[in-house]
């Protein structure tokens, strides 16, 4: 594993920082850095990264918006139970019955299959339950092998009468109940005909498993309690095929199942405006990012949250007129992106991918992000930008707010992103005055001050140049 798994990170770490991309995600540029802190323990106890640089997206790490609250029943939230935890409860409950049973005896075959996937189930379960840094929803699809698994063994040890039935059986149709419950009381108008079918199944397969010791009664009860326990989550991922998704959230259920707030106590499901961004935002009249991918704006957060996003205005969601992201309007991007066609077309440049992908995927606009995700990753050069813009590649540049980014990011932080290359397009290329006389459009005026500033660099590669001699001979 340390042969496979580490080769390419051994790759990244020896080939010369000037010779390969910024590391996305870390302060230093190193690929150590990326897997231990970022992607490994600061997701577990809470790490700078989120909205405004605070601390695991959610202040204090105490749990953050897209997880909801972190706790022994985060799992079955409205952020994540519709994803992963309809059958926890069945699943814990059988793992516990073959504990007991196997004794984790090594002459029982049971023992090491279940350090191996009880094993794999119960860490991953604890420490998705328990981190308090940057966590998304569709984090949990990990805990769906381990938790079919242990489902599956469940069932065919009480069939089988391998564990205690009388015990085992009761109280694993019990906790899938309570579990499926708990789940769907989270997603208010769902699946109104769950309840009744799991209690009255329920009750009957419980009464059967403990009244009767046949192996065909045990099947016929067994088998009746996970139909019923398997209905809800059957139904829901079917539901995920009648309507688009989008963004980079991918998330499964019904459509309506959206609502305001977040995942845990009061929280709904939400999305930042559009399928696909589960436990997060829905509509509201606050931005969760400035047009520049500054520090939230104000406005009371739903649950102690952050700031609803208007419809549709959230990360490569699709807004309701016209591409959007966390870093800019969709009307006002849709503004600048008309302009620039009117004029000549070209590619446009803006600081992060964020910006760029959702009008790459939506329109096949020719949009490049150039900063990384957020516009503070790749360290993009005024000497490479001027290369690009003499090749021909790079004519308009839309400066987000000199680079965007999330609020500055964190003490310590030493990441630049697109800002020296946004900067040095404001003093060597020609600022675009957008008015509804040259677009239009009667709101276009506003598009300068609400995506950022345009520039058309076409013609002024030899200024750009200069300005990167003086950076490098200062």
């Amino acid at each position: 594993m340390l042969l496979v798994g580490g080769a390419w990170p051994l790759l990244v770490e020896l080939t010369p920082a000037a010779d390969r991309p910024w590391v996305s995600g870390t302060s230093s540029n190193r690929i150590l850095s990326l897997i231990f802190e970022y992607n490994g323990l600061g997701r577990v106890d809470g790490q700078a990264g989120g909205p405004g640089g605070a601390r695991g997206a959610g202040g204090g790490g105490s749990g953050n918006v897209f997880g909801g609250s972190t706790g022994p029943l985060r799992l079955l939230n409205s952020a994540l139970g519709g994803q992963a935890g309809w059958l926890l409860g069945f699943a814990l409950l059988s793992g516990l019955g073959i504990l007991v049973a196997s004794r984790l005896r090594r002459s029982d075959a049971r023992s090491g299959w279940l350090v191996v996937i009880g094993g794999a189930f119960a860490t991953t379960a604890v420490l998705f339950s328990w981190a308090s840094g940057i966590f998304h929803p569709y984090y949990v699809s990990l805990l769906a092998p381990f938790a079919a698994a242990l489902v599956g063994a469940g069932a065919a040890e009480l069939v089988g009468g391998r564990v205690n039935v009388r015990i085992v059986g009761p109280l694993a149709v019990v906790a899938g109940v309570v579990t499926e419950l708990v789940v769907v009381g989270n997603y208010p108008g769902q699946l109104p005909w769950l309840a009744p079918v799991l209690i009255v199944v329920g009750a009957l397969a419980v009464l059967a498993l403990i009244a009767f010791s046949s192996r065909t009664v045990r099947m016929a009860a067994v088998g009746a309690a996970l139909a019923a326990l398997l209905a809800a989550p059957s139904v829901w991922a079917f539901d995920t095929l009648g309507h688009a998704t989008s963004g980079t959230f991918p998330a499964g259920g019904p459509a309506s199942a959206e609502s305001l707030g977040f995942g845990g106590p009061g929280g709904g499901r939400g999305g930042f405006g559009g399928r696909g961004v589960p436990g997060g935002l829905g509509s509201g009249s606050a931005q969760l990012f400035g047009a520049g991918g500054g520090a939230p704006s104000a406005g009371a957060p739903p649950s102690g949250g952050l700031p609803t996003l208007p419809r549709g205005g959230g990360f490569l969601g699709r807004a309701g007129n016209g591409p959007g992201g966390a870093f800019g309007g969709g009307d006002s991007l849709k503004t600048v992106l008309s302009y620039v066609a009117d004029h000549g077309g070209g590619t446009l440049a803006v600081s992060s991918q964020s910006t760029a992908a959702s009008t790459i995927i939506q329109d096949g606009a020719n949009v490049a992000g150039i900063g990384g995700f957020s516009g503070r990753e790749s360290d993009v050069s005024v000497s490479w930008l001027a290369a690009e813009v003499r090749q021909g590649k790079i004519r308009w540049v839309l400066d987000e707010q000199s680079g965007g980014g999330f609020g500055g990011g964190a003490p310590g932080e030493t990441r630049v992103g697109s800002k020296p290359a946004m900067a040095a397009v404001a003093k060597a290329c020609q600022a675009v005055t957008l008015s509804s006389a040259t677009t239009g459009a009667s709101a276009a005026s506003a598009a300068s001050s609400s995506a950022g500033t345009l520039y058309d660099c076409q013609g002024h590669e030899a200024a750009l140049a200069s300005l990167s001699k003086q950076q490098s001979d200062s």
